[in-house]
């Protein structure tokens, strides 16, 4: 086989190879984002139980739009991104489901705090990246001016979402 040809097949291996990678990881990311897939975990099916969450706009709207888990804390600013935060926090929820505690309501109420704390940061850190995904900030129209001065605020990168917005019960 010359230089040329065997170039040309393994050229089109690696294509098809990368091609089936990319459509995997994909499927991958769409079955990890699943409200189900969230709370098979004994903790997160307590969270995502709590009234205040299916209470909250997140989960009743006029609009009919049901947000899920990863709407909020899978940033899909890339396939790189989501894939990566995947990965990343699944292994780090796996072990701490393990290892932490958590099946113990009472130990899960003792590090609430502190995950909470941890997943706020997290979103500051972000600039509230996943709530822009579905709100846009410059067409939001807060009715009080406490509201308005804080858009103002968010609009200048000077605050974010939840320094105002939390959809679960929470500790601070």
């Amino acid at each position: 086989m010359r230089a040329w040809q065997t170039g040309l097949l393994l050229g089109f291996g690696g294509l098809v190879l990368g091609a089936a990678a990319i459509i995997g990881v994909t499927e991958f990311n769409f079955r990890t984002s699943t409200d189900a897939f969230c709370t098979s975990c004994h903790t997160m099916s307590i969270v995502a139980a709590e009234p205040s969450f299916q209470k909250s706009s997140h989960r009743h709207n006029s609009f009919g739009v049901v947000v899920t888990c990863s709407d909020c804390h899978i940033p899909r600013t890339s396939w790189f991104t989501e894939t990566y935060t995947h990965i990343s926090k699944g292994i780090r929820d796996v072990i701490a489901e393990q290892i932490g505690g958590f099946q113990d309501l009472a130990g899960w109420a003792r590090r609430r705090a502190e995950l909470t704390s941890y997943a706020i940061d997290e979103m500051r850190a972000s600039g509230s990246l996943t709530c822009h995904s579905c709100h846009l900030a410059s067409a939001i129209e807060p009715q009080s001016n406490a509201g308005k001065a804080a858009h103002a605020m968010l609009a200048k990168g000077q605050a974010n979402c939840v320094d105002c917005h939390l959809v679960h019960s929470t500790v601070h």
